[in-house]
């Protein structure tokens, strides 16, 4: 039986004469159960590490080993340094798409914390793993290549904040999409970064920090604005995209 067969269905059956008085008592009864107390962010946070913490770490921890491996042998760790932050982005994208890739969307919204709070957990989790593992891409690219931090610092984190920017993005405007429109823009990041890396591998010791910097301040301000959106909706609750 498909939807349409069954809605006509749900549809010929007998309908409510008595909903205001149902409505009244079932009122009255919520007033007379006690309510239910709300597990802390900081407990549930510490409930998804053991379900979705241990796997998203692993992942990334992955990923950069075999990042690291690829550039052990490289020359020039500067030209690598940018495609890190593509490949920790795509790292957690089947952890922060699980329950839309999983029809798990009711579930998730039928329990005692709302959508915000759980997408919100997860982000935490991701962002301490990616603190440690762009740091010691960071101080790796100091003790080899000698170069100023501030560069560095730039080729690691421009990149990253665009895929992450994305990532937001999608999981707050298309959740539905499963991670594809993510995955893609990861890819291609990655992909364009590996052929400037190829074809001009000087290119980013050529180009103007400002421009560095001004690409960090664009992706930096849509990140931080995708964030406090996430968090105004965990606190004040709202049932809106992925804050239900």
């Amino acid at each position: 039986m498909n939807s349409t067969d069954l809605q006509r269905l749900l549809c010929q059956g007998p309908r409510p004469t008595r909903l205001a008085q149902t409505q009244q008592k079932c009122a009255a009864l919520l007033q007379e159960t006690p309510a239910r107390q709300r597990t802390g962010f900081w407990t549930f946070l510490s409930q998804v590490w053991r379900f979705t913490g241990v796997p998203m770490w692993a992942a990334q921890g992955a990923a950069s080993v075999l990042f690291f491996l690829a550039a052990a042998g490289q020359k020039d760790l500067v030209s690598w340094l940018p495609l890190l932050g593509p490949l920790l982005v795509g790292a957690c994208l089947p952890i922060l798409f699980a329950g839309q890739r999983y029809d798990m969307d009711e579930l998730e919204a039928s329990t005692c914390v709302s959508r915000a709070e759980l997408a919100l957990a997860k982000l935490i989790l991701a962002a301490a793993a990616d603190l440690v593992i762009l740091t010691s891409a960071l101080v790796l690219g100091r003790s080899q290549t000698g170069k100023a931090l501030l560069p560095l610092f730039f080729y690691l984190l421009v990149p990253f904040l665009f895929c992450a920017m994305t990532a937001l993005a999608v999981l707050r405007h298309c959740p539905r999409s499963h991670g594809t429109i993510c995955l893609a823009v990861c890819c291609a990041t990655a992909a364009g970064l590996l052929a400037v890396h190829l074809a001009a591998p000087q290119l980013y010791e050529t180009s103007a920090l400002g421009g560095w910097v001004l690409a960090f301040t664009g992706f930096g301000g849509f990140f931080v604005r995708e964030l406090v959106f996430l968090l105004q909706k965990r606190k004040g609750e709202a049932i809106c995209g992925i804050a239900a």
